[in-house]
């Protein structure tokens, strides 16, 4: 595809170094992007957290079309997100109708190729003048919290059948989707290979914050939540490994106090997602401690290519998709105790010139090609 016009409708704001972001930037290297950011996917509550985030849209939102880079432009939609506000919906479908209309005419998209990221944007997608509606699937998303489930599960279901194409990060979101969607394609995470395989460089340096950290190192990096991070898990293995230090970078939403009292358990903040190399070169082992749920076991984690092109052994709890893709490679963990022998074994059997040798197989797995697959698939698919 080169020169075409693509609007993402994305589940994430603008920022986020998540799948949207490395898809989004790296259509605009040959294409118009515009990137439209997350309408939400439940009401905001009265927390720091939520009325943050209303505050920091609206500031985008005031922006109005912003250029982020050649080709690559960013959208902060405004929508009531209250669900007492009468006619909510209606009043949301004209505005977002207004708001994205702007842009496409600001930016001459006369008839663009429609990527959805999450089923809330069925219903205003929908009757929108494209080439392709590319429904882009990278969670379960009616999973979770604290939204309507049911109502995700019927839009999801809509997009399902409306779509021309349908991209799936996990092969169990594939085999959902090809039921009703013979165009139903698997395209795993891509992972940013030259970043994380800088790690590797003896220019790049060890982080200040985790260089004071007495090893051996377990490292997480990602969004450190109750809908992804197994609490107890966490706290087991600090009680039961109280001389190794347990490494949390990033996005913080669970209690403040859930791990109060554990010295060895260090919780460092949200990092640039360029500076992810400095704390992947002072880790010994890398983790995905994930909870068990219906969310975790239809997702592709996106850090594990990424761990693995930094040259990180890798344990996992037994998400479906790191065991199928990645499970000759990682070390999986079904239980608590399991998972803490798959860290000693991690650790035992660390292996210098196989994570040197693993990290250059990724390349493979980079962004870059999985763009040309993605490519490759939307040229071949004729619509009417």
């Amino acid at each position: 595809m080169k020169n075409e016009s693509i609007v993402f409708f994305s589940s994430d704001d603008w920022g986020w170094k998540t799948s949207k972001y490395q898809l989004s930037t790296r259509f605009a290297k040959d294409n118009t992007v515009l990137f439209v950011s997350s309408i939400g996917f439940r009401a905001p509550t009265t927390s720091s957290d939520d009325m943050k985030r209303i505050w920091n849209k609206l500031k985008s939102f005031l922006k109005g079309v912003k250029k982020v880079d050649d080709n690559l432009y960013v959208l902060t939609p405004i929508v009531v997100p209250f669900n007492w506000f009468p006619f909510r919906n209606s009043v949301n479908k004209i505005v977002l109708k207004m708001q994205v209309g702007w842009a496409k005419w600001k930016l001459n998209m006369s008839k663009p190729y429609l990527f959805v990221f999450s089923e809330n944007w069925h219903d205003y997608v929908i009757n929108m003048k494209r080439k392709q509606l590319i429904y882009y699937t990278v969670d379960e998303q009616a999973s979770f919290s604290g939204l309507d489930g049911q109502r995700f599960i019927e839009m999801d279901r809509k997009l399902n059948k409306a779509a021309d194409v349908i991209f799936c990060s996990a092969r169990t979101l594939y085999e959902k989707n090809i039921k009703t969607n013979p165009n139903t394609h698997y395209i795993p995470h891509g992972v940013s290979y030259s970043l994380f395989r800088s790690t590797l460089d003896e220019t790049t340096k060890i982080a200040d914050d985790i260089r004071v950290i007495n090893g051996p190192i377990f490292l997480f990096f990602g969004h450190i939540s109750y809908d992804w991070v197994d609490r107890d898990l966490v706290k087991f293995l600090a009680n039961s490994k109280p001389n190794w230090s347990w490494v949390y970078v990033g996005r913080y939403s669970m209690a403040d106090k859930e791990f109060a009292g554990y010295k060895n358990i260090h919780l460092l903040g949200e990092k640039e997602f360029e500076q992810l190399p400095e704390y992947c070169k002072g880790a010994d082992i890398a983790t995905i401690p994930f909870v068990y749920s219906k969310l975790t076991n239809n997702c592709n984690p996106l850090k594990l290519p990424e761990y693995f092109a930094a040259g990180l052994p890798v344990v996992s709890t037994n998400i479906p998709e790191v065991k199928r893709a990645f499970g000759d490679d990682c070390y999986i963990g079904s239980d608590n105790e399991g998972f803490l022998k798959a860290c000693e074994r991690a650790l035992e059997e660390n292996d210098i010139q196989r994570n040197i040798e693993r990290a250059k197989e990724m390349k493979i797995h980079s962004w870059e090609e999985r763009i040309k697959s993605v490519y490759r698939i939307i040229k071949e698919t004729n619509v009417n």
